[in-house]
């Protein structure tokens, strides 16, 4: 199987701001994969959109840190997410952004994104069993088999 084509830095900023993400907002797209997570059933649950905005206001905090200046707000950062969260975005475009997350956030250095990835995973699993209810005729488990499908794909992709 051929090694899949990486964008530079640039195309992947260019083609960003064809979907109208641009400047600081770029840094949000980490958060795709979490989005995701939380559609994979269909359904945004309250418990999943609260660690998802709880993920949120570290990410602001952290970016803000790295910068060294206040370059993104919450509460932009927030009207960001609610875009995505409010109605249920297109499949494609979620993958297609999340194709981004490596070219824009790996330039630093391999540690870095590492641990970004380590962070995105672990979040997606939280956003997983968070919405798990003791439900005994689930035999699939705490994920129902499209997380299960979504998971392995965010997994596969970063």
């Amino acid at each position: 199987m051929d090694k899949k084509q990486t964008l530079s830095r640039q195309e992947a900023l260019a083609k960003l701001k064809r979907y109208g993400i641009q400047g600081p907002q770029v840094y949000l797209i980490d958060l795709i994969p979490l989005i995701e997570m939380i559609w994979a059933d269909d359904c945004a649950q309250e418990s999943e959109t609260k660690l998802l905005y709880n993920y949120l206001e570290g990410h602001v905090r952290h970016i803000n840190k790295l910068a060294g200046a206040q370059i993104l707000s919450l509460k932009d950062a927030r009207a960001f997410v609610d875009k995505f969260i409010k109605e249920r975005p297109d499949a494609e475009l979620m993958r297609i952004l999340r194709g981004l997350i490596e070219p824009v956030r790996s330039i630093a250095n391999d540690a870095y994104y590492t641990a970004i990835k380590k962070s995105l995973l672990a979040q997606c699993l939280n956003i997983g069993f968070s919405a798990f209810t003791d439900d005994s005729s689930k035999s699939e488990g705490r994920f129902d088999s499209d997380e299960k499908k979504c998971f392995a794909e965010i997994m596969e992709s970063l």
